[in-house]
């Protein structure tokens, strides 16, 4: 969030799109609350759908821009763990778990 310049570098590939700046505000929140929800276990699915078309751009952008082998296994792997997310829920240490089980 604090360095704009690096985040219209990486986002430069999606630039001729329209709405170009609307995914740069949507990527800074949608990590800050997505990330501290899905830490949490409060809704999880949730949370992780508003992930998904980020780390899918994350995943292109290295096909579309300038390829770094690092950064695609980095995002491949979160987007993996965010798919398991998706299907398999948040678990037992979780707040959803927690607030289910007060009913």
């Amino acid at each position: 969030m604090s360095h704009q310049v690096q985040m219209a570098e990486v986002i430069k590939p999606f630039q001729d799109l329209s709405g170009g700046m609307a995914i740069l505000h949507y990527i800074v929140p949608a990590h800050f609350v997505g990330g501290f929800l899905i830490v949490i276990g409060l809704l999880t699915r949730w949370a992780v759908l508003a992930q998904l078309p980020i780390l899918i751009g994350a995943v292109l952008t290295n096909f579309l821009g300038e390829m770094n082998s690092t950064n695609l296994i980095l995002a491949t792997i979160t987007l993996l763990v965010c798919l398991f997310f998706l299907v398999y829920g948040s678990g037992k240490h979780s707040v959803d778990y927690y607030l289910k089980m007060q009913k």
